[in-house]
């Protein structure tokens, strides 16, 4: 059972150069690997189930941001060594901004100076419950994205 996922097809083909790495430090070639697939189903899973929890093991444990983006909601979730930093902003009603589209600074500021705009600002802290990758992956599963945008966070 993998620890997080199995990478899907379209993945596994946008790591190919990798699995072939993968394979060759497992001692596997490239004619060894398609008797396996053909001759082998159960170790090709297991190859490929190894190969994702690498995957998702090293993805995940350089993650400190991520971002969610709603029509109205922009939730970001910072990583820190105990907790989960999250911080967010809710629009209410009619807005020209929609945060599932790229935006400036400028954009998200302009909204702050319209008295028009009801804006809810979310935030909260909480202890890991699960070991930190775990809780990253279970976020991104449901929509969250990694991100650098420490600027954003920050501001």
């Amino acid at each position: 059972m993998p620890k997080y996922r199995i990478l899907t097809t379209e993945e596994l083909n946008e790591l190919e150069s990798i699995f072939i790495n993968f394979l060759a430090a497992n001692s596997i070639t490239a004619k060894d690997w398609e008797n396996i697939k053909k001759n082998d189903k159960e170790k090709a899973d297991q190859l490929i189930e190894q190969f994702s929890d690498v995957v998702f093991t090293k993805t995940l444990a350089n993650v400190n941001l991520l971002e969610k983006r709603l029509k109205d909601k922009l939730l970001m979730y910072r990583f820190d060594e105990k907790e989960i930093k999250l911080l967010g902003l809710e629009l209410k009603g009619f807005s020209p901004l929609d945060f599932r589209n790229e935006f400036s600074l400028q954009q998200l500021s302009d909204l702050f100076t319209d008295e028009k705009r009801d804006i809810s600002f979310i935030t909260g802290t909480k202890p890991y419950f699960e070991n930190p990758e775990k809780e990253i992956f279970d976020l991104m599963e449901s929509g969250a994205m990694i991100s650098q945008n420490l600027e954003l966070f920050d501001t």
